[in-house]
């Protein structure tokens, strides 16, 4: 029971929230490829490849999501977060030693796959650079966005080389757009509500340096332009892609109306977050439907 109680901790630590939607990023760059590798029946696919793959990025972005909660305790508590390591519920050593355990892990399985090794220990170094000594990449906005862009090209890039074949245009698209949405929405609307726990920390965030309000500027901004050019690509060279670029699109005027407001907190990330959630159903329907319809 002890075991079950502080495995469910390592998993809350890892915010199973963010942990659902990149196992979605994942399974919809394996999408894209299978549907374009069904049109070509020289090319085998390896359901073995197919467990293996998610099984490996999961372990992989739990470590990175646990090694974030360990580094971020200072913050997290100055923030009143209730999450297991700032309210003291799970141990640093032990969470750092599950970190170890679960990237040697995925570098296990991750070698299973031909060329997902690599893209595993590129997730595994980014989650490092992002949070760890000596310069961690969360200190500012710009080294945050360009971070978790980098997470998310590698998670939709590590879906198609579980299936095989060539990156098709439709993955470049929507897995771009949705990499962009990440870089230039969520890792600027994450700091709005932590704002006093980022100053504690001594992070030079937008918000902190220049204020919520520049940061509320720069979300609706940022939101309203990778939308607008999401849609705009889908239409040009991929409008299989619209299935999951319309929901982005009309969830950037949300997060934008959200943003108008002063005081919001974390209510524009909230949009970010459930944008993500719509836009990859969406998409991974369409994929679905065109795999089992033609």
């Amino acid at each position: 029971m002890q075991v079950v109680r502080f495995a469910r901790m390592c998993v809350a630590e890892a915010r199973p929230v963010v942990q659902i939607v990149f196992l979605m990023r994942f399974v919809t760059g394996l999408l894209f490829q299978v549907v374009a590798l069904q049109r070509r029946p020289g090319i085998p696919i390896d359901p073995v490849h197919l467990l293996l793959g998610p099984i490996a990025w999961t372990l992989a972005v739990l470590a990175v999501y646990l090694v974030n909660g360990v580094m971020d305790v200072a913050e997290d508590r100055a923030n009143g977060s209730s999450r297991p390591i700032a309210s003291g519920a799970l141990p640093l050593r032990a969470a750092a030693t599950v970190v170890v355990l679960l990237a040697v892990l995925a570098l296990a399985f991750g070698a299973a796959v031909p060329g997902l090794d690599w893209c595993v220990a590129g997730m595994l170094l980014l989650g490092h650079l992002y949070s760890g000594p000596p310069l961690p990449a969360k200190r500012t906005t710009l080294t945050a966005a360009a971070t978790v862009v980098g997470m998310g090209l590698l998670t939709y890039l590590g879906g198609a080389l579980s299936a095989g074949g060539s990156v098709t245009t439709g993955l470049l698209v929507f897995g771009g757009a949705m990499s962009a949405w990440m870089g230039c929405v969520g890792a600027v609307s994450k700091d709005l509500g932590d704002i006093p726990g980022d100053a504690v920390g001594g992070r030079r965030t937008l918000a902190v340096v220049h204020g919520e309000r520049a940061a509320r500027r720069t979300t609706a901004v940022g939101a309203l332009a990778v939308g607008a050019a999401a849609l705009g690509a889908s239409a040009l060279w991929a409008p299989l892609c619209l299935a999951g670029t319309v929901p982005l699109a009309a969830g950037a005027v949300w997060v934008a109306l959200r943003c108008r407001r002063p005081d919001v907190g974390r209510a524009p990330y909230r949009a970010f977050m459930i944008t993500q959630y719509a836009a990859h159903a969406s998409m991974i329907a369409a994929l679905l439907a065109r795999l089992l319809f033609g």
